[in-house]
């Protein structure tokens, strides 16, 4: 049987030595790359600890995947097997990076005022305007502030959807729990007490539910909590009494669900919060079991994370592929790699003052905003991330 064999040096630091046969130098990064039989094999030399992520380009797209990682690796020189498939005609980046969060600045306080909150739960981040978008539970809102914590406006106010209809108003919302950007500037609402995900647009506008359907009973939510919207645009709603996940898409059609209460793995106790990363695994704050537990884009149970955690309320990942996880228990904030190891942990604000039920987090390039549920105000973290990179490329394998 034919046998197909290509060996590939990619650009990296020493790549001209290594190719005349000469031994790479150790102090620096280097990788090489050997494609046989179906498996891609890399040998990387690291020169200091650090989190690794292998990156690729998207076919017939001007972007780049992960395909592996990141994984925390420690000083030395690793091989690592990937399918052929997932490497042949594709270029990339191999990465050796740490990230550094530096508490900077805290916003707002106990009240009803502009820049005021009582006991907020759920905080999203919409990167293309530059805004936060919180979840003001005790005061039936959603306020939106620029990063530097500007007041921009509000929506919603204190109502009952399905109560007196000579007294509510459409846009009313009771005790809302969480909020998530959506296309076209929309973003979603779980109203918690009116067991409903609702619609607002950037300009005031509510623009109806997306879920309950209207006179299905069938599809029903019980005091919904958290809300996120993937990169396909389906909807994931955390539906808090029933102790499950579903996944929703954005004309109101469930897809399907996870969880329900019980003591197994793939069942959930108390869950809170909820992200999905680039690959489509869902990460839920399952609060009531003292872990994150993760999912595929199908639903099935992977792992789960546990690493000094007690009841974990809110979990986001950021543009990198780590876990941040808060914890109202321990009121910290910790940073994980996606294998559950736990890297840094903060439990301070930038004047000192201790975290107090930290409920949620939202992650961009620059920015972490943790929410100080406890104490009424948000939390600003300078995201700062160091490292190097080496290209490589992998062509079509040729027949030895």
């Amino acid at each position: 049987m034919r046998k197909f064999r290509v060996i590939f040096f990619l650009l990296a630091i020493l790549a001209t030595s290594c190719l005349y046969g000469q031994t790479p130098d150790g102090s620096k990064m280097w990788v090489s790359l050997e494609i046989a039989s179906g498996t891609a094999g890399f040998r990387i030399n690291l020169p200091h600890d650090g989190c690794v992520a292998i990156m690729a380009n998207v076919p017939g797209k001007n972007q780049f995947e992960r395909i592996w990682g990141p994984k925390y690796m420690r000083q030395g020189t690793y091989g690592l097997n990937l399918p052929a498939g997932r490497i042949s005609n594709r270029n990339g980046t191999i990465e050796l990076f740490n990230i550094e969060l530096t508490p900077k600045t805290a916003i707002g306080s106990r009240g009803n005022g502009e820049r005021q909150f009582n006991l907020p739960m759920g905080i999203d981040v919409d990167k293309v305007r530059k805004e936060l978008l919180i979840a003001d539970t005790g005061n039936d809102r959603v306020v939106r502030l620029a990063f530097d914590g500007r007041f921009l406006a509000q929506h919603g106010g204190f109502g009952l959807s399905f109560g007196d209809r000579s007294e509510e108003r459409e846009d009313s919302l009771d005790e809302p729990y969480d909020v998530t950007t959506g296309g076209f500037s929309d973003f979603y609402v779980a109203d918690q007490n009116n067991d409903r995900i609702c619609i607002f647009d950037s300009y005031q506008s509510y623009r109806g539910n997306l879920y309950p359907v209207k006179n299905d009973r069938r599809s029903r939510l019980d005091r919904p909590r958290g809300i996120k919207l993937d990169s396909e645009n389906n909807v994931w709603v955390v539906d808090g009494r029933a102790d499950r996940v579903y996944k929703i898409t954005t004309t109101g059609d469930k897809l399907f669900e996870i969880g329900g209460f019980g003591y197994s793995s793939l069942q959930l106790k108390d869950p809170t919060q909820i992200d999905i990363n680039q690959l489509g695994e869902i990460y839920i704050a399952d609060r009531g079991k003292g872990r994150i537990a993760i999912f595929d884009r199908l639903g099935s149970f992977q792992s789960e994370m546990r690493d000094h955690l007690k009841t974990p309320t809110g979990v986001a990942i950021d543009p990198d592929g780590m876990i941040l996880v808060c914890d109202d228990s321990t009121d910290e904030l910790g940073l994980y790699t996606p294998a559950g190891v736990r890297l840094a942990m903060f439990d301070k604000a930038h004047d000192g003052t201790r975290l107090r039920r930290p409920s949620d987090i939202a992650a961009c390039d620059n920015f972490v905003f943790l929410l100080d549920s406890g104490n009424h105000r948000v939390i600003s973290f300078e995201r700062r991330k160091t490292g190097s990179t080496v290209p490589w490329q992998a062509g079509s394998p040729v027949v030895e």
